[in-house]
């Protein structure tokens, strides 16, 4: 073993023995690393003398996926001047360290790329959680130099505008102070366009200039008066188009501490008690109504055709004036079915948990079963997909909450992740003004909106406590868990404990279908233990509601 082998188990025995990891791998530190350092032709050279040795480590990590990927496999940790240039193929990469002082803009891309793809389950399923999908890269050299000249390249090779602002970019913003959803428009669009224009946050193109500059907890977005209660939705949406904002430094962390004296205070006592009682769900819908509404669905789907073929043929001729090139020859040819067609049914149940009677009904109910002739796996993932979406929707509808007799949201967990530690990145943190209102020295907040409300709970006298509540504090749903937002007392005659979920808009139409499923669980959810939820955009709506 090296002296990076030997450093790497120094540093790894040392962090195993911390509180925070203490547990986390029972593999001995010797099987959790390895590395491949050299090919030849595909074939591993010999370079610690145990020839057998080295072969194994080329084929677990450049070919055997499968069992790299797999929770019983040891290793974690690979060294490699080889494994991250094309040809490798592992989509649960999330940390890589460049050791090398490269300047080749090819290498970086295929570094990048192996930690920019979805990872997979343990049941090869691609993940979409944008909390599980963050690459940390350990750089020896400007990353954002890279980034942004990467992005560059992508804008001249391909016509896009990465950070260009279009005018009507604001135009389906919702009010919130119109009584009933409003989106304001493009002739508003324009107006605060042109005022971001004027005051220096964008340019003439739409490109979004460093006076824009969130990050700073001075910053106040300078707007026209009369659309100033908009600054939160305008930040957020103007924050899409910032590249710079995606990429963070490591460094500039912050520690979160648990302020033990709230968690003994009365208020705190009675909302934690109010707020963690624990339930369970049934669903019940009628099998009548999902086959009319799953079969209109798939009526209004659209047309299938056969699977195609299309070829060209170019010539390309090279000259002083450069290259040129014509099409001399293409067609067009529909593919030939394929002799056995698939088990529509045994797919479908396995996808949908149907019985074969109920998916029999959908199918032949629309008429469109000549569409899965032409092309049966377009057919299938179409329907697939309509039925989970119909199929979510009646459960949603359907589902009703009970209490768990003495089962609830334990504190002790929030105090015991808090004494392992808890850092998150200072841009995304409000440092709390009153701290006997709140559990911890900083508020974690996702967006403008959610900074806004952590503020506004901070400063205003009504509200006697707040917190956004944990991770863990989930609540079960047939779509998956759901975390609600934020817990607040207030107090004017009586206590009033209410549970209030952030979004830049009350029209929960314009949520995506899964986000709107999960908040009217969580509805229901809060109403079988007796607390006030809602959606809201503002503090003064969650008071008001």
């Amino acid at each position: 073993m090296g002296k990076i082998g030997q450093w790497f188990e120094e540093a790894y025995n040392e962090l195993m023995q911390k509180p925070l990891y203490k547990g986390l791998l029972s593999f001995p530190v010797e099987q959790v690393h390895n590395g491949y350092f050299s090919q030849d032709k595909g074939i591993a050279k010999d370079t610690s003398g145990k020839t057998k040795a080295d072969e194994d480590t080329y084929a677990l990590i450049m070919r055997d996926k499968e069992r790299l990927l797999s929770a019983d496999e040891p290793l974690r940790f690979i060294f490699s001047h080889s494994a991250l240039r094309e040809g490798w193929d592992n989509p649960n990469v999330f940390q890589i360290c460049t050791l090398n002082e490269t300047r080749s803009q090819d290498r970086k891309r295929q570094e990048i790329g192996r930690g920019l793809r979805l990872p997979v389950d343990e049941h090869g399923e691609r993940v979409f959680d944008p909390t599980v999908n963050r690459l940390t890269v350990i750089a020896n050299e400007s990353y954002d130099d890279f980034a942004r000249q990467l992005q560059s390249e992508y804008e001249e090779d391909y016509g896009i505008g990465f950070g260009r602002v279009d005018i009507t970019a604001f135009a389906k913003l919702a009010n919130p102070e119109a009584k009933q959803y409003t989106p304001l428009g493009q002739d508003v669009s324009k107006t605060l366009y042109e005022s971001l224009v004027n005051n220096g946050y964008l340019d003439g193109e739409g490109r979004v200039q460093d006076k824009f500059d969130p990050k700073n907890p001075h910053f106040v977005l300078a707007l026209p008066d009369e659309w100033a209660h908009m600054r939160s939705q305008i930040v957020d949406e103007l924050n899409k188009y910032v590249f710079k904002n995606r990429v963070v430094n490591s460094r500039d962390r912050r520690n979160l501490e648990l302020r033990k004296n709230v968690t003994l205070d009365p208020t705190f006592r009675a909302l934690w008690k109010k707020i963690s009682q624990k339930t369970r769900y049934r669903v019940t819908f009628d099998t009548d109504e999902l086959v009319k509404k799953t079969a209109k669905a798939i009526v209004e789907m659209p047309k299938i055709h056969k699977p195609r073929i299309t070829t060209a043929v170019y010539r390309q001729n090279m000259s002083k004036a450069g290259i040129e090139g014509e099409q001399i020859s293409g067609g067009v040819r529909d593919v030939a079915q394929p002799p056995v067609l698939p088990d529509i049914l045994a797919y479908l149940q396995n996808s949908t948990e149907l019985t074969r009677h109920t998916l029999v009904r959908i199918l032949k109910e629309p008429g469109r079963l000549g569409d899965f002739l032409l092309n049966p796996q377009v057919f299938i993932n179409q329907v697939t997909d309509i039925i989970q979406r119909e199929l979510h929707r009646v459960t949603v509808n359907g589902i009703e909450y009970e209490k768990i007799g003495g089962v609830v949201y334990e504190m002790h967990r929030m105090e015991e992740e808090s004494e392992r530690g808890i850092t998150h990145y200072l841009n995304n943190l409000y440092e709390v003004q009153n701290g006997d209102k709140t559990l911890f020295n900083y508020v974690e907040f996702d967006s403008d909106v959610e900074k806004e409300f952590a503020m506004a709970c901070d400063l205003d006298d009504r509200v006697k406590f707040y917190c956004k509540l944990p991770p863990q504090f989930k609540v079960d749903t047939p779509v998956g868990p759901y975390n609600p937002d934020w817990a607040l007392v207030t107090e004017n005659e009586e206590k009033l404990y209410l549970i209030r979920e952030t979004k830049s808009t009350r029209n929960l139409a314009e949520l995506r279908d899964k986000e709107k499923d999960k908040i009217a669980c969580g509805k229901k959810h809060f109403e079988a233990i007796g607390v006030d939820y809602d959606v809201v955009t503002t503090l003064e709506e969650a008071l008001s509601g």
